[in-house]
């Protein structure tokens, strides 16, 4: 990282966001609630209200969690509709499904389906309540990143200026010139499929689940949304670029081959074909700017994971940047955004792509093992242990590599990186629409600090007789360089999922605003807690103050 920079123009904005797709304004909104001073841009002349097109649905817990922070989870989880689960069947056979409602430490126990459009409206309803706006029709042209600051040159309407804020971060999708302009290389190519999609009504014994169909022909996906409609998406041969888009008759014919079922397709809402282009860039930043969403990364669509990633994106470097620019924390903390973030992209790329291979088996012998799979994992619990919490994205690991991730998600040792089962306090404004609680604990326990660290103290599996001596005097010891909870007396119900993030034994546990486990001592030595806090305040001498 740079030095930090000296006097500037105060009408300049401390952070400069290019692109104001729905991981724009989730980190626009991120910073805003720290009162960062925030500039967004996007080159789209604005808005069109009447393009009914919209590529992503699903909104899975993980990001419902993070999306709270904001204050948007509530009102998201109240438009959208949510399923229970993903049924798996091939050739018209029900193989196994994810049950996402047994999903017990997370207070979005369900899939959230619901246009992007929609996604997107919600989000820019929050950005206006936080002040923030977007200035549309303004381009970024050019990047100068020698100097101590990052100079961008903007035009807007034939005007040019030039912006010199304190970060810059691109979110301008997958053809980002930001990424350009940064000289970062982006690494990929289309994949040898084309998929259709498109959202319509669909009449027939619909089951309720969001549904994937595997055959020999290949795979179909049904994810109800809301009045009746559902999302369509199925691969199907490849388009000349004169061909019209796919019709409902080839969407009913290539459902009903492949369900081994009847259904009926009505007028689509709208319908499009596709050839991704997958990607990711071989760095997430560079000095004062960075990268979040389809800009650092492009995943194939098979599960709908894409966009749920850049809004963990967001809130990674949103809590961190904002720290910064506040002086929370020391520039340090930025370092670590693309070695976080881009572990959890190539692992859910690969997951992806792993799911889309699953899927589109042809052999009578790799048909025979993949269903031997799911009837394994659907007898022996490992659906709910192993691929629900990969699909909820609950089981994000900051701590992990991308291999073997299999065994670490079955001893699940307490280790810093993990993700814990503490939730931070909701923006303002958020209507509650799941089954989190007023005021934005989860269980009956209280919320995390939304933007510092959290100190908890945690017991162990059976509470020592003299804890409540033990966490008074922790708490005397804290009082004025963090948040403290104590989890001495929790709901039965949270007791397991908690034993899991800490352990059996009773420690200091600091805990990010994110909700990842930063740091764990022995509850004997809380100045190893200290220490750490100590780590990570901007001057290296004093712990930030709860301002």
């Amino acid at each position: 990282m740079t030095e930090s920079p000296g006097p500037r123009a105060v009408d300049e904005p401390e952070v400069l966001i290019v692109g104001a797709g729905p991981v724009g304004v989730a980190l626009a909104c991120e910073l805003l609630q720290q009162d960062v001073r925030v500039r967004l841009i996007d080159r789209r002349a604005g808005i069109d209200e009447s393009d009914p097109h919209s590529k992503g649905i699903l909104v899975w817990p993980r990001s419902l969690e993070v999306l709270a922070r904001i204050g948007v989870a509530g009102r998201l989880a109240a438009t959208g509709h949510r399923s229970k689960g993903v049924n798996y069947y091939s050739e018209g056979r029900l193989r196994g499904t994810a049950h996402m409602h047994r999903l017990a430490d997370s207070p979005y126990p369900f899939v959230l389906t619901l246009p992007q459009r929609e996604t997107e409206r919600v989000l820019r309803d929050r950005l206006a309540e936080l002040g923030g706006t977007i200035e549309f029709g303004t381009a970024l042209v050019g990047l100068d990143t020698s100097g101590e600051l990052p100079e961008a040159r903007l035009v807007r309407g034939g005007a040019a200026e030039t912006v010199v804020p304190r970060y810059l971060v691109g979110a301008d999708g997958p053809g980002s010139i930001t990424r350009e302009l940064l000289g970062i290389r982006f690494d990929g190519e289309a994949i040898d499929v084309t998929y259709a999609i498109a959202d319509a009504p669909i009449s027939g014994d619909v089951p309720e689940n969001a549904q994937y169909y595997y055959s020999r022909d290949g795979v179909v996906a049904l994810v109800p949304l809301a009045n009746g409609y559902y999302r369509i998406a199925a691969n199907i041969p490849h388009r000349g670029p004169d061909e019209d888009n796919p019709s409902p008759q080839l969407l009913e014919e290539v459902i009903n081959r492949r369900a081994h079922t009847r259904f009926t397709v009505g007028t689509p809402l709208w319908t499009r074909s596709f050839r991704p282009r997958l990607g990711l860039a071989e760095r997430f930043g560079n000095g004062r700017c960075f990268l979040v969403g389809d800009s650092a990364h492009v995943i194939s669509p098979a599960g709908g994971q894409g966009m749920n990633i850049g809004f963990q994106d967001a809130a990674n470097l949103g809590w961190k940047l904002g720290g910064v620019v506040r002086g929370r924390l020391n520039e340090a903390a930025l370092d670590t955004y693309h070695a976080e973030r881009s572990v959890g992209a190539v692992r859910m790329a690969k997951t992806s792509a792993a799911q889309a291979r699953f899927a589109m088996q042809r052999k009578s012998a790799r048909i025979a093992v993949r269903d031997a799979v799911f009837v394994a994992a659907r007898w022996t619990g490992l659906l709910d242990r192993i691929l629900v919490p990969l699909l909820a994205q609950t089981d994000v690991d900051y701590a992990e590599s991308v291999s073997d991730p299999l065994f670490r998600r079955i001893a699940h040792p307490a280790r810093p990186g993990q993700r814990v089962p503490l939730f931070a306090a909701p923006g303002g404004g958020d209507t509650n629409g799941a089954a989190e609680p007023a005021g934005g604990g989860f269980g009956g326990i209280p919320p995390l600090d939304p933007y510092q660290y959290t100190v908890v103290l945690w017991p162990g599996r059976r509470t020592p007789a003299d804890w409540s001596t033990t966490a008074a005097g922790l708490l005397d010891r804290f009082t004025g360089q963090a948040r403290v909870l104590d989890l001495g007396a929790v709901p039965a119900a949270a007791a397991p999922a908690l034993r899991r993030a800490f352990g059996n034994r009773p420690v200091i546990a600091t805990v990010r605003p994110d909700g990842h486990l930063a740091h764990l001592a022995p509850a004997t030595a809380p100045e190893q807690a200290q220490a750490f806090l100590r780590s990570i305040a901007p001057d290296r001498t004093a712990v930030p103050s709860l301002v």
